[in-house]
């Protein structure tokens, strides 16, 4: 007669099941994290490049794999090898709309980037950006948030109608924004979020194919190129603009570099909180340490002829949030598919491809953002704080838009902290 199997047997299945479902979503934050990497490393070359009338072709594809082997191995020997909690570096997203600014004012981008490398490294060693994060209630926090969401999709939106336009395409693009939000709709009732990255790139290249729309196959096998002086004086072709004229000018811009650094952290920091939940753990990270790395990463990059500026990496870190995963493991993904994605070339043709890339930023990054952002809000002061921080950052600038919800934040809190006793005493009256 044979024995009834015991709990453990009958939940050993499941334990195994879930292992390899940890496996398969611990790589969705890394393919979305290397799509998102090269999607927005290419937006950054491109506009420096349409700023200071740069014409090579190679320039931003080949700025592209630089940026991504580089901050692929640093994920590696951090991260990875070292077991540092910090997450890894990426690109600070809304720097892009100021590079035009930046090239009217003068600024060459090797000055900018040493001197928003020094002052990362400052920041950190001092302590600013810890500070900065505690300041930040939820209605500014909910308002960063939004204005970014709705900032990305205004870029998103313009650079596939700019596609849609010069390739005749505008049946494909609307198709892809229906497609876009249908899968994210579907996905959320499913509750398979984590999954939105890759099935929107699939979803927009069988589109674009189907109506004869294919990436362009320029970038082969290679190593990045690693020579500071060929970057300088020819894919760039503006010199290494060590004037001190130079870093004048760019000090204004590193200022507000400085300001969105810690925007950015609780940005992220805010998706990591608000998709924790009963069925998975908050990533560690330690964001002081992931100041100090992506100090260290734009040093790094523009001595080599990089044309980003790092933050967190937010394509990776928003999709880990959603699927709760470790840090470590789908780090090692991240570089690992980094690598080998900068070395082979074609995936880098690929990702830069607009259809792929926008629809990848439109609902794979921005509408997470948006909709994180939304459910901080919960009072109705949360509300008109945000509210303001909108209002002002698109209509004046990002960061005006922070600093004025929060001197509205800190207002509303100290009439409460006023109000408080006035009332106790009339209860004990």
């Amino acid at each position: 007669m044979t024995k009834p199997c015991s709990s453990s047997c009958s939940t050993q299945p499941s334990d195994s099941t879930d292992k390899r479902s940890g496996k398969i979503k611990s790589l969705i934050p890394a393919l979305s994290g290397v799509i998102g990497k090269i999607a927005l490393v290419a937006a950054f070359a491109s506009a420096w490049a349409s700023a200071l009338g740069i014409l090579d072709p190679t320039f931003v594809r080949e700025n592209v794999r630089l940026e991504l082997i580089l901050a692929s191995v640093l994920t590696l020997v951090v991260t990875v090898a070292l077991r540092v909690p910090a997450g890894p570096p990426g690109t600070l997203a809304p720097l892009i709309a100021l590079v035009p600014a930046m090239a009217a004012a003068g600024v060459h981008p090797l000055s900018f980037g040493l001197l928003a490398g020094v002052a990362g490294l400052l920041t950190a060693l001092l302590g600013w950006q810890d500070r900065l994060m505690r300041l930040n209630g939820p209605g500014t926090r909910g308002g960063i948030l939004v204005l970014f969401s709705l900032m990305g999709f205004q870029s998103g939106l313009l650079g596939l109608h700019r596609w849609a336009a010069s390739e005749n395409g505008t049946l494909p693009a609307l198709l892809l924004l229906t497609a876009g939000i249908a899968w994210s709709i579907s996905l959320k009732r499913l509750h398979a979020r984590w999954l939105t990255i890759p099935v929107c790139a699939v979803t927009a290249l069988l589109l674009a194919f189907l109506f004869g729309h294919f990436p362009e196959w320029s970038t082969g096998v290679g190593l990045p190129i690693v020579d500071p002086a060929r970057w300088w004086q020819e894919l760039w072709g503006i010199g290494w603009g060590m004037e001190w004229q130079g870093f004048l000018r760019a000090v204004p811009f590193v200022l507000l570099a400085l300001v969105m650094w810690p925007i950015d952290a609780l940005a992220v920091q805010a998706v990591l909180q608000g998709h924790s939940g009963d069925t998975g753990t908050v990533p560690t990270i330690d964001f002081r340490k992931t100041a100090y790395l992506v100090g260290v990463r734009n040093l790094a990059g523009v001595l080599l002829g990089g044309a980003q500026t790092a933050a967190v990496w937010r394509s990776f870190m928003i999709p880990l949030g959603v699927v709760r995963g470790p840090l470590r493991r789908s780090a090692l993904w991240l570089g690992l598919f980094g690598v080998t994605a900068g070395l082979l070339g074609f995936p880098i043709d690929l990702a830069v491809f607009p259809p792929l890339l926008w629809m990848v930023l439109l609902f794979g990054i921005y509408l997470p953002l948006l909709e994180t952002g939304l459910a901080t809000l919960r009072t109705g002061s949360d509300r008109g704080t945000a509210a303001i921080c909108v209002a002002v950052g698109l209509t004046v600038h990002p960061a005006a838009g922070w600093f004025v919800s929060l001197l509205v934040e800190k207002w509303h809190a100290r009439r409460q902290q006023v109000s408080l006793p006035e009332s106790s005493l009339r209860e004990k009256e």
